[in-house]
């Protein structure tokens, strides 16, 4: 079988590159005194290709009007976002983007594309990690 995501990596990687990212899985959560649920994440290292949107496919994902900020990211494996069926909320990444002073963690909003080997994610900005 002809891995693709290796093949189109090998040449976009040249223009930009794969960068390290801490691959936050939710495991479920626990419930405090107060009933308030608390997530509960196994972390992983993993190595991530960040990729701005198009016009074409925000507008076909429904988030011209949004006000956060997304962004699609390929990686290596199989990662989910939110599991009802499961209690698990979404996982998340970590990464510090071009042209951040720190790392920036996004919630893992949609999967985009899923296939044996590696998945397409569609990432919303959660927490700016004291960046401006």
């Amino acid at each position: 079988m002809i891995n693709v995501r290796m093949l189109s990596n090998s040449m976009t990687s040249l223009v930009n590159p794969n960068i390290p990212a801490v691959l936050r899985v939710n495991m479920g959560y626990t419930v405090n005194d107060d009933g308030d649920q608390i997530p509960s994440f196994a972390d992983e290292d993993i190595q991530i290709q960040p990729q701005s949107l198009s016009s074409r496919e925000r507008e076909s994902l429904g988030l011209v009007d949004h006000q956060r900020e997304y962004i699609s990211v390929y990686a290596y494996g199989s990662i989910t976002a939110i599991q009802r069926w499961l209690d698990r909320g979404a996982s998340q990444l970590t990464f510090q983007r071009y042209g951040e002073s720190g790392p920036v963690t996004w919630n893992v909003d949609q999967v985009l594309e899923s296939y044996a080997t590696w998945v397409r994610l569609l990432l919303a900005r959660i927490q700016d990690n004291g960046n401006p």
